[in-house]
């Protein structure tokens, strides 16, 4: 099973003024009092394993149980209680529905160790993560009651969401530890969008660019750097993946794959401007083209291992064979 992931939450509204962080002040929960900003965590139940029964004074049943030792049942996800607790006080409240998937909002306004408590038909099992103020956290756990006490809860995986970024001048660079990921959803906006001489550095393991209408925009002369350690970079937009003109360049290079899914091109650069892509795989599935390059603009690809393009069908049947002459008859 992957190990948990430890998160490092860095806000990046505190660096650039200009940058669009997806939480907003203000919102309520159950707690007391509580001031500060919106943060939320949506979790996921990926496992459920349910407590298995002996009888001790059963040797028959202590037999069967020897012999089905590795076989543990499995519990359906939905209907699990989920409470977040801080400092002893229930913050909020949800309930796993049929994907085992729950969501919980509270209020911070410093980072706070967060416990999630998880009520399974009346068994309650719990983890503790750190979160800090205004974040949005995915994540994901697997629950096993035949764990030893505090080992039931086991968690998958964790990322933290960014709000569209927003970067106009100077140096803006989130950095995180190796095994920490990154998803930018952009709520149906351009996730990256840079301008003037910004220089954006985003370099944790994972990097997911979602719900984008562009994955990147990058003008004027800046310049944008999407480096992953040990791992991929995912791209999804509505328009263009990645789109760069006057004088900007973008480089991309995961220690891994990169897949672009765009419903117009794959990459398009204008201008002077540039794009270079690094990767193992580089994988573009685009609706248009997969580049499109124009101007004395670049896109430079030498650094993918491989390329694989999925473009769409032709719009132009493909001509039916001809038929084969038949043969002359004999005389």
């Amino acid at each position: 099973m992957k190990k948990a992931r430890n998160i490092l939450i860095i806000l990046a509204l505190a660096l650039v003024p200009s940058i669009t962080h997806l939480a907003c002040d203000g919102g309520g929960d159950n707690g007391e009092n509580r001031t500060g900003q919106t943060t939320v965590v949506n979790g996921r139940v990926s496992t459920v394993v349910a407590m298995t029964e002996g009888n001790a004074n059963s040797v028959r049943f202590a037999k069967l149980m020897k012999l089905l030792s590795l076989i543990k049942e499995a519990k359906a996800q939905d209907g699990i209680t989920v409470t977040a607790i801080i400092d002893g006080v229930t913050v909020d409240t949800d309930i796993t529905d049929a994907d085992g998937s729950f969501s919980l909002s509270f209020l911070l306004d410093s980072a706070e160790n967060v416990t999630l408590i998880f009520d399974v038909d009346g068994t309650t099992v719990s983890v503790s993560i750190l979160v800090e103020e205004g974040s949005i956290l995915e994540i994901v756990v697997a629950i096993d009651l035949n764990s030893p006490p505090g080992d039931e809860v086991d968690i998958v995986e964790i990322s933290e969401v960014e709000g569209p970024i927003r970067c106009e001048n100077g140096t803006l660079e989130i950095t995180k530890n190796v095994n920490e990921d990154i998803i930018i959803d952009g709520g149906g906006e351009d996730c990256i969008r840079t301008a003037g001489n910004c220089n954006l550095i985003i370099d944790p393991e994972d990097i997911v660019l979602t719900n984008c209408n562009r994955c990147i925009d990058a003008r004027g002369t800046s310049q944008v750097t999407l480096l992953t350690v040990d791992g991929d970079i995912t791209c999804d937009a509505t328009e263009d993946g990645i789109r760069t003109r006057g004088n900007a360049d973008v480089v991309v290079e995961a220690n891994g794959d990169l897949n672009v899914s765009a419903f117009e091109n794959g990459a398009r650069a204008e201008g002077n401007s540039s794009i270079s892509f690094f990767a193992d795989a580089c994988i573009f599935d685009s609706g248009e083209d997969t580049f499109d390059v124009n101007g004395n603009a670049l896109i430079d690809t030498g650094g993918c291992e491989e390329i694989i393009e999925s473009l769409p069908p032709s719009p132009f049947p493909s001509p039916e064979p001809s038929p084969s002459p038949e043969p002359s008859p004999e005389p």
